[in-house]
């Protein structure tokens, strides 16, 4: 199985230092970094599964580096670092993709265990590629597969989804009449259904709403006191 290769931004040099030798002792590749510029033109030269972002950085901040690194690459998982203090900043940090956050403090063995579940349901790792099975989602005009995370509409492909967006769509697909109920969704993505998730997950239906609106055929409808649920046309 290919290393994986992770690349985290942190501008508190001891305790990410730390951070970094604990990963590394889990068997994953770290480069680490202590500013956003430097990240930036290190991500454009180098190939990583995965990034580890401080939000609160001098000069140029996570959320920032984060937009520049979806510039290019709309699917590599991020995981935002965040203070106790900064929690009402998630919403942000969730329009542009974020898989995670972790408040600071924070044990090392959670952060691993997020990454993990990260990888899990990214399919990030080789062997579950190997083992996922390949499925194709047909959804009116589009043609959705979870494995690559690719959506493809009138056989061309216009989005390559996040992590969070494909597992969410894919949710959708596999629910039985197309209905989600809310608090079970924010565990099977985010593994708790706390406030912040939930609100998270409203900017995740809009994303989805959004890439779906060439086909006015589909919507996803809100379920009072349920959750969601999409209507797609008949085939």
């Amino acid at each position: 199985m290919t290393k994986q290769h992770i690349l985290f931004v942190d501008d508190d040099r001891a305790f990410s230092t730390l951070t970094q030798e604990y990963l590394e002792s889990k068997g994953v590749k770290v480069t680490l970094l202590h500013n956003a510029d430097e990240a930036w033109r290190v991500f454009r030269t180098q190939s990583f599964h995965m990034c580890i972002l401080d939000v609160k950085m001098p000069i140029k901040n996570g959320f920032d580096l984060a937009r520049d690194i979806r510039s290019i690459n709309a699917s590599i998982p991020i995981i935002f670092l965040t203070g106790a203090t900064e929690k009402e900043n998630r919403l942000e940090g969730f329009h542009l993709g974020a898989d995670d956050y972790v408040t600071k403090p924070f044990s090392m063995e959670e952060l691993w265990l997020r990454m993990l579940a990260i990888f899990r349901r990214s399919g990030t790792h080789e062997e579950q590629l190997r083992q996922r099975e390949s499925k194709i989602y047909t959804l009116g005009r589009y043609r959705f597969t979870p494995q690559t995370r690719e959506l493809m509409l009138d056989g061309h492909t216009m989005a390559k989804l996040t992590a969070i967006e494909a597992r969410l769509l894919e949710y959708f697909c596999q629910s039985p009449n197309g209905v989600i109920e809310r608090n079970a969704t924010l565990r099977r993505i985010w593994q708790d259904d706390d406030y912040l998730r939930g609100r998270s997950l409203n900017v995740y239906v809009s994303k989805l709403r959004h890439y779906l609106r060439e086909d006015p055929r589909i919507e996803i409808l809100n379920v009072h006191g349920e959750g969601y649920q999409i209507v797609l046309p008949e085939l």
